[in-house]
């Protein structure tokens, strides 16, 4: 095969024309890359703020849980601390109750409830209430007195008194220690 004229110039002009194709070529493709890679770049900070915001979810939810949890357990170990308090003061409230069952005010508060006293055994827990009824029988289990016929009691005993305003007392020791 023959060729005509300068085979350098005419090398040289088709390196030309290819070379600003290529160069062209080479362009465009790093344009692609550079908007694959911004495009890349913008989806990694959404899923980056996405996972942040799933995270930060996680941990007020979690935190709150714990707070939750931290102060129902407070809540608890309060109540029960309180609920100590009110029945230590109940206790010592019994240990005083012998002193206060064996008072003027007690016997004359039960003289005043129980005036007529005919047709009733009465007991006691000691010889103190036979000056006031004669008729008593000593009962040690009791602190107080105690008054019964066939159908009825009437039970003055400390115990009774107390167990019958023993939510308002402990309304009120409640209301004088906590408030």
């Amino acid at each position: 095969m023959q060729v005509f004229g300068n085979v350098e110039s005419l090398k040289k002009a088709i390196e030309n024309k290819y070379s600003s194709i290529i160069k062209d070529a080479e362009k465009e493709k790093q344009k692609q890359l550079a908007e694959i890679d911004k495009e890349l770049k913008k989806k990694l900070e959404l899923l980056k703020s996405h996972m942040k915001t799933e995270t930060d979810a996680e941990v007020k939810k979690t935190t709150s849980m714990i707070l939750s949890a931290a102060k129902l357990k407070a809540k608890k170990e309060f109540e029960e601390k309180r609920e100590a308090i009110i029945e230590s003061v109940f206790e010592g409230a019994e240990k005083k109750a012998r002193d206060i069952a064996h008072s003027k005010d007690y016997t004359d508060f039960v003289k005043k409830s129980m005036p007529n006293t005919k047709g009733l055994s009465v007991a006691g827990d000691s010889d103190y209430y036979s000056k006031v009824f004669p008729e008593l029988k000593v009962d040690k289990n009791i602190i107080g007195v105690k008054f019964e016929s066939e159908k009825l009691v009437y039970d003055f005993t400390l115990d009774s008194i107390i167990a019958s305003k023993k939510d308002i007392l402990r309304h009120e020791v409640s209301k004088i220690l906590f408030s």
